[in-house]
Parts: C-alpha cells; sequence; structure tokens
C-alpha cells in the first residue's frame, strides 16, 4: 500500500469495535471538549487518558507521536510567543537594544495551556485516524454527508502530496551527490529542481486522471456510508460520562477557590 499523509491502518492489526463513523463523530467530540478546557492539570489528565485508551486499543504510538511531532512549531509559537506578549505580572525581565523584553508569567501559563491543547487535539485525531483504514475513513465522511467535490480533493491531498515531498527530498539528495552549488548557482538549480518537479507532478496528474475516467470517476461516487453499530452506544455513553466528570471535576475546583 502507498503512502499515504495519514497514519491508516492498512496492513495493521488494530482493536476496534465500534463503526468508523463513531470513531470520527467521538474523536470530533472529544477534541471540542479539550479546547475549552481551562487548566492545564485537566488536560494532562485528559492526555493520559487517551494515551491509556491507546494503548488498549494497540494505537501505533510511534507512528502517531512522530507525526504529532511535526506540528512542534505550531506548539512552541504559542509557548514562546505569548508571555511576551500577555500579562500583568511580570517574571523576567531582559534587556534588548530596543529596551526591555518583559516575560509575564499570565501570558507562559495561557502559552503551555494552548501548546497543550493543540498537542492533544492533535495526537487524538492522528491516533483516532491510525484505527481506520482510507476506505473507511471516506465511508466515515459520506455517512457524514461530506460532499464528493471535498472528498476528492481530500483524497489527492492524501495521497500525492507524501509523494511530492519524498520525491523533492529524492532530486535533493541526487543534486548533493553531484555536488550542489552554491550563491547564485544554488538558487538557479533550486528552481530547476522545482520546476522539474512540477513537470513530472503534471505528468503524473494526467495519467492518474485518464485511468480515474476510465475507472468510472464522476459517474458517482463509489464510496457508501460507513454506518453505525450497536457498539456505538458503548462509545458515546462513556463521552458522556467523561462530561460529567469533568464538570463535577471543575465545580469542585471552584468551590475550593
Amino acid at each position: 500500500m502507498g503512502k499515504f499523509l495519514l497514519p491508516f491502518r492498512e496492513g495493521h492489526d488494530t482493536i476496534r469495535a465500534f463503526s468508523p463513523t463513531s470513531i470520527l463523530v467521538a474523536s470530533l467530540i472529544i477534541g471540542v471538549i479539550l479546547s475549552v478546557q481551562a487548566q492545564v492539570s485537566m488536560v494532562l489528565w485528559l492526555i493520559g487518558l487517551i494515551l491509556l485508551i491507546g494503548t488498549a486499543s494497540k494505537t501505533r504510538w510511534m507512528i502517531v507521536l512522530s507525526l504529532a511531532a511535526r506540528f512542534e512549531i505550531v506548539i512552541l509559537f504559542w509557548v514562546l510567543l505569548l508571555p511576551f506578549l500577555f500579562g500583568s505580572t511580570i517574571i523576567y525581565s531582559l534587556a534588548v537594544p530596543w529596551g526591555q523584553l518583559l516575560l509575564y508569567q499570565e501570558g507562559l501559563e495561557l502559552g503551555v495551556l494552548i501548546g497543550l491543547r493543540i498537542l492533544a487535539i492533535i495526537t487524538l485525531f492522528i491516533g483516532a485516524l491510525s484505527h481506520l483504514s482510507l476506505v473507511e475513513f471516506i465511508g466515515a465522511l459520506r455517512t457524514l454527508k461530506v460532499s464528493s467535490s471535498m472528498l476528492g480533493s481530500l483524497l489527492i491531498m492524501l495521497r500525492y502530496v507524501p509523494l511530492f515531498v519524498e520525491e523533492r527530498h529524492r532530486m535533493q539528495e541526487a543534486q548533493q551527490l553531484r555536488g550542489s552549488a552554491q550563491g547564485e548557482r544554488r538558487v538557479q538549480s533550486l528552481g530547476l529542481l522545482v520546476g522539474s518537479i512540477i513537470d513530472r507532478a503534471m505528468v503524473r496528474s494526467t495519467a492518474v486522471y485518464e485511468s480515474m475516467i476510465l475507472r468510472g470517476f464522476g459517474r458517482g461516487m463509489v464510496v457508501v456510508g460507513a454506518g453505525v453499530r450497536k457498539n456505538d452506544l458503548l462509545l458515546f455513553f462513556g463521552i458522556v460520562i467523561l462530561v460529567i466528570v469533568l464538570v463535577n471535576w471543575q465545580t469542585l475546583v471552584v468551590t475550593l477557590q
């Protein structure tokens, strides 16, 4: 099976008692729950719960976490930038040529909170998708009434973005083995590299489009909805219990304060 942008479960065994649609919807609900948490301890507790449930269901954490780590720039952006922009309690002052650079406690706490939220949500969705095949993922989206045009664009992105990146790495390695140019010649070399990749992409896209037309593309969606199962009720019952626990926990924290 070719490479995809997300870690679909083609060729891998996972424990999955629920339908693809319920897994996708449950991930969206839990993602919303994570996005509204206002305490770092609560987010950390939910991350631990995600890791525990994922380990019990044989999630391929090495692949999932390696993909989640690629978003470290987005996470570090919030963690490193907000402490200098937001807050009133100064915890550190640094002299710079244009004045004083102040580090605020409130901004640091907010940056850590937002960074942990992003990390948790990304890990949640990548982990959930690692239990679905590509066909099951598309079937779940069809069940949720996602349009065929959006699904077609999504399929192209999932399949050919990794190919584009892989081809770029391969051509860069070939240039380095031949002795990459410096200065102006390097810019010219990069231009030739990008042009060659785009030219190959056009040739490949034409061939793929013609093969898809021969297979009936545009005459109706081949993938149908994934449907639901009886076990899905247990999944959503568990989410309801989770919401009740979180609400009671937050109420207790507010009462103690």
